[in-house]
């Protein structure tokens, strides 16, 4: 997958995670609508974030394994069990309460970039012994942990055996806990890096 369709992907998810907070926050949806809605988007949209995950390392949706699906699933059914925090602060802030949209679409941050992490860790299930490279981001900033990983290039399944994902919040593995991380694991021909994985500050 190539950059451009990557970000129409994501632009496409984050619009879609959006759109029931601003009907929540106008009033145009009840708190149900909301639900709903938002249980959709977070369905459709992390099975096509890990279906193009698996794709980058070859491998067609109706080539998962089991346990593949099985994952999907427990990532989506997770997501479900913020809804509930995020539509009562939407609540709370409503337009009809004075609150200001900005804030309720700067909780959906976080939200947004799971589709990200869903493609990682697709990747990481299905690359099996393919190279993977971690790149940085287009934030401006990084922590510590990911410049440490930047440029190392592993196998899916030692990257997968570390615990090390970029982007999967909470993740006590990086400095930055993978909260609005912007860093992935790409499929890679570069050389392996050699040695065990840097210490992780």
């Amino acid at each position: 997958m190539n950059s451009v369709q990557l970000a129409e992907t994501l632009a496409g998810y984050r619009m879609a995670i959006r759109s029931p907070v601003r009907g929540l926050w106008t009033g145009h949806l009840d708190y149900d609508q909301f639900f709903d809605a938002m249980m959709a988007a977070i369905r459709r949209g992390f099975t096509q974030a890990w279906y193009q995950g698996a794709r980058e390392c070859g491998i067609a949706p109706n080539e998962l394994k089991p346990d593949e699906r099985l994952a999907l699933e427990a990532a989506i059914n997770n997501e479900f069990q913020f809804i509930d925090g995020l539509g009562s602060y939407v609540e709370a802030n409503s337009k009809a309460n004075k609150g200001k949209l900005g804030r309720s679409f700067a909780r959906t941050k976080s939200w947004i970039n799971r589709y990200n992490s869903l493609r990682n860790q697709a990747k990481l299930s299905a690359c099996g012994d393919k190279k993977l490279t971690w790149r940085l981001g287009k934030t401006e900033e990084h922590c510590r942990s990911c410049l440490a990983l930047s440029g190392k290039t592993k196998r899916a399944s030692q990257w997968k055996a570390a615990g090390i994902q970029p982007q999967n919040a909470p993740n006590e593995k990086l400095v930055c806990g993978g909260f609005l991380c912007d860093c992935t694991l790409e499929p890679s021909d570069e050389p392996m890096s050699k040695g065990p994985f840097p210490k992780l500050p």
